[in-house]
């Protein structure tokens, strides 16, 4: 009995283990069901299903009118699984086959269609008519997936702003790569039965999950306008510039601003390249040099010298400046460009004159407290934050080591560092009233619904001057334009306002004779900005306002009456007119400007003056080598016509100039490496 009880007991506790066994095990079946579940059908599936990558075509890149600057155009990818290939036995034959279609080496296609893995790209982005071929061919374990590959129907137009993509079409530069995250789409795939042994089940079920395309990226790039910067330095570069026939320069930018929202309608730079086979150009020419690289301003600097002074109200309008020629600062000569001076001038003429000790002494009014402060204010010293990778700060002279003599080089565009983007910056926010924006490239992000994901907002950094010293400013600049070193970018029947640079390139041992950065900066209308202008040339023996002046003028007239502005019936139709509000009478009588170019001063003048017109003249040489207005253009009679001088035709043009030149002036020692002062550059206006 007693055993009878123990053995009872002993199936109980059996039993109740395994009870408990059974609903432990339940439990976890039941865990694993429901919530594990659709994870491990997912691992399952993995293993049955091998999907082949279909990829998502990247978004559109748009201009401001959504007119079409990149996009992504059908294409095919071959690929492998090599499980087919080997079980078929033919992997000769295929490689073969393969190799002769795609221009491959038959053993690097062996190598890859035989690979130890569940899938292998044999080609990516394989032309249409090889891709037809493969398929036609139907060889085992070789298939044909869409693409896409990246294309540019403008070719080099906004290259640099564009930027270009890789083989497996991920951004490398430009807005490629700043925007390559909203402008990469989502893939998709082609899923495939498979059996365990790696070999495709014959009549298995198939799946397609399509591929989303990515989101759109609107600029603020106008194509029109694009166009208009990129055709005056392909005659820049081609040697058809104005004034320069036959020179070709080193490179050169143009940037084209709306200086009310701080949008960039263009940004062009020379050499450029065609992103569409951007590995066929030297990688020198893929640098965006309007952003990357620095130079010295020169004149068009004397910008933000005028706005501070005004500013600070260290400068009035009736103030009288004078100029011998030169000014002693430290003991050393900071000469003018016109030999001898301009005399007795006030606030308005030594603008138009562009005279170097007026600047000078705008500086030293200032101080380096004040000068500094604007110098940051308007954004110099530090990037802009446009969205372009390399963009560089510049350089600004050591504050706690800079002497008088550095304040006034620096006033008048010498010493520092800046890009073209900073200034065209700064000077559009002394065309807008005063408020420094931040440069911006792209206007919205739009999802392939349609939907703006990302709307343009304006971004404001400071204000820097008030809203009447900037109409100070602009009415000062716009007599630049009219009556002044600027009228090479006059535009009858608008207002423009602007100033011209010439500034002498650094070199190691300190700056180069006879090669200068031509430069010029204007904006219009004057009294209600749309567009700022920059045109920066680098490496040529010429003057900003001969060089840079005439281009400033055709992209700023093409662009005004593209974007619809109408000519202004107050405005000057030819240069000398008084400025200020005043009334301008209707022309009374109308006269047509004799030619006199190649005609030596003296026969030009004395042709104009039969004629009926006035001549002022710039610059020193023999013959005539431009006039303001052109030859054969109707103006009122009596209205004054400039003409600039330089080198007879075959002449080295900086001949004339070498004579300003001082080559006993001592070196800055004040930071940095010696550079040598030589302030005459600035004669070259």
């Amino acid at each position: 009995m007693v055993q009878l009880l123990k053995l009872r007991k002993r199936v109980v506790f059996l039993f109740g283990i395994c009870s408990i066994f059974m609903l432990v095990l339940i439990i976890r079946l039941g865990f694993i069901q429901l919530r594990e579940g659709p994870f491990l059908k997912n691992l399952a599936d993995e293993e049955h299903f091998r999907g082949v990558p279909v990829a998502a075509k990247r978004g559109n890149i748009v201009d401001c009118n959504g007119n079409i600057l990149a996009m992504s155009v059908s294409a095919e990818t071959v690929y492998a699984v090599p499980a087919e290939v080997r079980k078929s036995g033919r992997q000769e034959e295929i490689a073969a086959e393969l190799a002769a279609i795609l221009d491959m080496d038959k053993a690097k296609v062996l190598e890859r269609i035989t690979k130890r893995t569940s899938l292998e790209y044999v080609k990516k982005k394989v032309p249409a008519e090889a891709a037809a071929k493969i398929k036609e061919l139907n060889l085992p374990g070789i298939g044909v997936v869409e693409d896409s590959v990246r294309f540019y129907p403008n070719g080099s137009l906004a290259a640099h702003v564009l930027g270009f993509t890789g083989i497996d079409s991920q951004g490398l530069e430009g807005i490629e790569h700043s925007r390559d995250k909203e402008l990469t789409g989502q893939p998709g795939s082609i899923l495939t039965e498979y059996g365990a042994n790696g070999i495709k089940i014959p009549d298995a079920e198939h799946e397609f999950i399509p591929p989303i395309q990515g989101n759109t990226v609107k600029l603020t790039i106008d194509k029109n306008i694009q166009a208009f910067a990129e055709r005056e330095l392909a005659k820049l570069m081609a040697g058809q510039g104005t004034n320069m026939e036959g020179v070709v320069p080193k490179s050169a930018s143009i940037l084209v601003m709306e200086p009310s929202t701080g949008r960039m309608l263009a940004i062009a730079s020379t050499p450029t390249f065609d992103p569409n086979n951007y590995q066929a150009s030297d990688p020198s020419t893929r640098r965006n040099i309007a952003i990357q690289n620095g130079y010295e301003p020169g004149s068009t600097f004397k910008i933000i010298t005028l706005a501070a002074a005004l500013e600070e109200k260290k400068v009035g309008l009736n103030d009288r400046f004078t100029d011998p020629g030169f000014t002693t600062i430290l003991g050393k000569r900071i000469r003018c460009w016109k030999a001898g001076g301009h005399g007795t001038q006030n606030t308005v003429q030594i603008a138009e004159n562009s005279c170097n000790p007026g600047f000078v002494e705008l500086g030293q009014r200032l101080g380096m407290d004040n000068f500094y402060k604007y110098l940051i204010g308007f954004g110099f010293g530090s990037k802009t934050g446009i969205e372009m990778s390399g963009e560089a700060k510049g350089i600004l002279a050591n504050k706690k080591k800079a002497t008088a003599l550095d304040l006034a080089t620096m006033s008048i565009g010498q010493t520092n560092n800046v890009t073209p983007i900073q200034l065209i910056t700064a000077v559009s926010a002394v065309a807008n009233g005063g408020v420094l924006l931040k440069p911006q490239l792209v206007q919205e992000i739009i999802s392939p619904t349609g939907d703006v994901l990302v709307p343009f907002q304006k971004e404001v950094v400071r204000r820097v001057i008030s809203e009447s010293t900037s109409k100070t400013a602009r009415e000062i600049l716009e007599s630049v334009v009219t009556n002044g070193t600027g009228r090479r970018a006059f535009l009858p029947g608008y207002r423009v306002a602007g100033k011209t640079g010439t500034a002498q390139k650094v070199g190691r041992g300190g700056y180069i004779q006879g090669e200068y950065v031509a430069s010029f900066i204007a904006f219009a209308p004057a009294d209600n900005p749309r567009l700022t202008v920059l045109v920066v040339i680098d490496g040529v023996p010429f003057y900003g306002g001969v060089v840079a002046g005439p281009v400033v003028q055709a992209i700023m007239l093409d662009s005004l009456k593209y974007l619809g502005v109408e000519p202004d019936p107050t405005a000057p139709l030819a240069p000398g007119t008084p400025m200020y509000g005043v009334e301008f009478p209707p022309v009374k009588e109308a006269a047509v400007v004799p030619s006199v170019l190649g005609h030596t001063p003296q026969e030009a003048e004395q042709i104009l003056k039969k004629a009926g017109f006035k001549v002022v003249m710039e610059g020193v040489g023999p013959r005539v080598i431009d006039q303001i207005p052109h030859g054969e253009a109707e103006v009122e009679k009596g209205s004054t016509v400039l003409l600039y001088l330089g080198a007879e035709p075959g002449q080295a043009a900086i001949a004339p100039w070498r004579e300003v030149y001082d080559p006993d002036v001592e070196a800055i020692e004040s930071f940095g490496p010696r550079i040598p002062l030589i302030m005459n550059q600035e004669l070259l206006e």
